[in-house]
């Protein structure tokens, strides 16, 4: 159990997540707009500004994919970003081929293709991430390539990110031709608190985590936002930490079971890890019960992870716990469900508390929808595999 919820906090949450999944908030929407626009502007130079953790590389991301759709891109990673690193990335990205030759003849290479394309009015694209962290050197060469232009217009659309640092880097005097383009400047925002909870939920429920408000109720996403600032780093941190902590606490508690006897003799038993078993005397049951007293679709068991509940499913003869006809129950600890000749025991089931006392109050039509669900799967299911035993 424990590293089943650790595998699926780290796919929802860690490096191991799905790249693809974006889950959009108010900001990162704002943020997209602005870069298309700078980039549609004469100038054509935009800076996207906010601490680690923000969301800027997963902002350009998105962007690289929607301009590589129209024109030649280049992204790298800024940090100790060196001149030559610089050239024969655009180079090599833009389809130009090129030898080990001298700086001077790559830049040479580079200013060719960047006047055609834009001559041809598809003027390419540079992306860089972490532009903060880059070297002088290679700052002072971006500084050269914001320089050129093709009959008045500028050879070369530029996207920086970085934190707020950035701006006062620009501002150097080595900077001059880069400053004359007055880029356009976008600070990112966190996320509110209701955007939290959708952004955590979200990425749980693509992860392939089921029932996300379980694992994140509102509350504990409050808190979440509150220790992360809202930053989706930091949510993504902090997501790991409590689903890791919630395994921990989960793997130290027994698991709930039932046993099965019959005229004072144990047949066997169950350990409820599903979130739901329907007890009856058909196959399709998850747990048979072969006893003409049984119902076909007899009684339902739902398990939560603070709770286990008996459902009666409109039985002929009924169902009974500790000698008394229930319609629905709250198992406690060796409480004993009778169906005809046959005793079934719960062990190890949690206390109840308020919280699940009024959800399980509430939960006879959910149960009942849950209930058609499971019958039409089965069925669909059963007749694939009669059709396989026919084949």
């Amino acid at each position: 159990m424990q590293s089943n919820s650790s595998s699926l906090a780290k796919q929802a949450f860690g490096r191991s997540a799905d790249l693809s999944l974006i889950v959009a908030y108010q900001s990162h929407q704002d943020a997209l707009r602005f870069l298309s626009s700078a980039l549609e502007q004469p100038n054509g130079v935009a800076l996207l500004l906010g601490p680690a953790g923000s969301g800027k590389s997963t902002i350009i991301g998105e962007q690289f994919d929607w301009s590589a759709r129209e024109t030649a891109v280049a992204t790298m990673d800024g940090a100790n970003l060196k001149p030559r690193h610089l050239l024969t990335s655009m180079l090599s990205q833009y389809d130009v081929p090129y030898a080990a030759q001298q700086d001077d003849q790559l830049l040479q290479l580079l200013n060719n293709f960047l006047t055609q394309q834009t001559r041809g009015g598809h003027t390419p694209i540079l992306i860089i991430d972490n532009a903060d962290r880059s070297t002088p050197s290679a700052l002072r060469l971006l500084n050269w390539l914001a320089a050129l232009d093709v009959r008045g217009n500028y050879a070369l659309r530029i996207i920086l990110t970085g934190k707020e640092r950035l701006t006062t880097l620009l501002r150097s005097d080595s900077m001059r031709s880069f400053n004359r383009r007055h880029p356009g400047t976008y600070s990112l925002n966190s996320l509110s608190v209701r955007e939290s909870v959708i952004y955590l939920r979200t990425r749980l429920i693509a992860a392939g985590g089921e029932q996300s408000e379980n694992v994140f109720p509102v509350e504990v996403c409050e808190k979440i936002h509150e220790f992360s600032g809202g930053w989706p780093g930091a949510l993504n941190k902090r997501a790991i930490e409590v689903m890791q902590h919630m395994a921990e606490l989960q793997s130290a508690r027994p698991t709930a079971r039932i046993t099965i006897s019959k005229d004072g003799q144990v047949l066997g038993g169950h350990d409820l890890t599903e979130k739901q078993y329907v007890i009856g005397r058909t196959e399709l049951a998850d747990i048979v019960i072969e006893d003409s007293y049984v119902s076909k679709m007899h009684a339902m068991l739902q398990v939560y992870s603070n709770a286990v509940m008996l459902l009666d499913l409109n039985s002929t003869n009924g169902t009974t716990v500790n000698s008394k006809t229930v319609l629905k129950a709250v198992l406690r600890n060796d409480d004993i469900i009778s169906l005809g000749h046959y005793r079934l025991k719960i062990e190890n089931v949690p206390v109840i508390d308020a919280e699940m006392d009024a959800r399980i109050k509430g939960s006879d039509t959910m149960t009942m929808q849950n209930l058609e669900d499971m019958r039409r799967t089965r069925a669909r299911r059963t007749i694939k595999a009669l059709k396989h035993r026919d084949v």
